[in-house]
Parts: structure tokens; C-alpha cells; sequence
């Protein structure tokens, strides 16, 4: 089972050179904070790093809004 914790989404966004968002940044999708192509990079980084693809019914933007949503999915994706 994988780990999912905030500081492992924190450093995803600093690897997509997004580091003006932190863990207390809210309503990423919103207010159009990030666009889809910031959700593909994080989605890219997110594979890279636990090995195994993101399901398609996952990348929703009700799971990008913020760092708690972006684990709570993480934590149920990565268990399959």
C-alpha cells in the first residue's frame, strides 16, 4: 500500500513549477488557480512517482480543488 501524504503532493506541485500553491491554497479549479494542463502535469508527476497509472474516472476537477481532495483521491485510487 502507498503512502499518500500532503508533503509528497506539495513537492508534485514544485515539480511542475507551481510552487506559488501550497497546502493551504484553496479552490485550485475554482478559481482558476490551475487549468487542465497544470491537472495533466500533476497527473503525469502522480503516475511517474507511484509507478502505476491514474484511472481516467479519477481526474475530475472535484479532485483538484484542493491538497486535502487531491490525497482523500489518492488514497482511494492507488489502493486498486
Amino acid at each position: 500500500m502507498f503512502k499518500i501524504s500532503i508533503n509528497k503532493i506539495i513537492f508534485t506541485f514544485f515539480r511542475i513549477e507551481r510552487t506559488d500553491i501550497d497546502e493551504n491554497t484553496e479552490n485550485l479549479i475554482s478559481d482558476d488557480l490551475i487549468d487542465s494542463i497544470d491537472i495533466m502535469a500533476l497527473v503525469a508527476e502522480i503516475e511517474k512517482y507511484y509507478g502505476k497509472p491514474l484511472d481516467a474516472s479519477f481526474i475530475k476537477p472535484e479532485n483538484f480543488e484542493n491538497f486535502q481532495t487531491i490525497k482523500n483521491m489518492l488514497e482511494i485510487a492507488m489502493k486498486n
